[in-house]
């Protein structure tokens, strides 16, 4: 595989930042001769996307994410967002129209991805499981398939206005400067009201998966976010397994959720 460190200066961040690339290279056998990137030959991407005090490069300092995306024949990009759930900050720079408009459209004119959505998957872990979910419902024409580990999917009830959850770790999260002074819980950042909204609107939503350690923190969060979503006629994947909030989960779940994505595990016609 092939492991790539872009410093790109992101005209709607206004500041240099960082990606992550992985990209499969011909030193495994799935590819059948020593020229593999011809033209009409794509890789499927997943955006994978890390926690609070994470960037760019925490997927890869700890997990297998490297070999598996090699297996599996996969581009994976990290990008790095500071703390900001991934969304336009009321006080801050705009990390949701980075990652749905600026960085696709840099992976695809600089990295050989297919550019359609059945080839196009998001992931992440913790504050990027509720990231996960934000942008697959802000843009679920772009994206086959959204997975979460371990998410904070309510921050509009978990999080105090200091950033933190009970029972949690004091992570303080920068609730104001994300999203102002205004109540959180029935806006499309509240995740519990956008994905039925989504749904009694009709909107062909990618599939959802979401899987949380038993001993976590975030677990009755996950739970709750489960039942909603079943109560809303939404369909999503649901697994738990003894864990808590770090990699000794993440990295074999990361595994499973690759065997759950809709992977061609080749090239494809991109």
């Amino acid at each position: 595989m092939a492991l790539i460190d872009v410093k790109l200066f992101s005209t709607t961040l206004a500041t240099n930042t960082d990606v992550r690339v992985v990209l499969p290279t011909p030193d495994e056998p799935f590819i059948s001769d020593d020229r593999p990137f011809y033209s009409d030959r794509k890789f499927q991407v997943l955006y994978l996307l890390h926690g609070m005090h994470g960037d760019a490069t925490v997927w890869t300092r700890n997990t297998g994410i490297e070999r598996y995306a090699q297996e599996h024949c996969l581009c994976v990009v990290s990008a790095s967002v500071t703390n900001s759930c991934y969304l336009d900050m009321v006080h801050g720079s705009k990390f949701m129209t980075y990652m749905l408009e600026e960085l696709p459209t840099f992976i695809q004119q600089t990295f050989p991805v297919s550019r359609k959505r059945e080839d196009t998957f998001i992931a992440g872990l913790s504050m990027g499981g509720y990231g996960t979910f934000r942008l697959a419902g802000e843009r679920p024409d772009m994206f086959a398939a959204a997975a979460s580990l371990s998410g904070g999917l309510d921050v509009g009830r978990d999080h105090d206005m200091d950033g933190n959850i009970e029972g949690g770790p004091k992570t303080k999260m920068p609730i104001r400067d994300i999203f102002g002074d205004s109540p959180i819980v029935g806006t499309d950042n509240d995740l519990f009201t956008l994905y039925p909204r989504l749904k009694k609107e009709g909107v062909d939503l990618p599939k959802l998966y979401m899987c949380c350690g038993t001993e976590d923190f975030l677990y009755q969060t996950n739970l709750r976010f489960r039942d909603a979503m079943k109560e809303a006629g939404i369909e999503i994947t649901y697994e738990e397994s003894p864990g808590i909030h770090n990699w000794d989960y993440w990295d074999p779940q990361i595994r499973r959720i690759l065997n759950w994505l809709p992977l061609a595990n080749n090239f494809v016609e991109g």
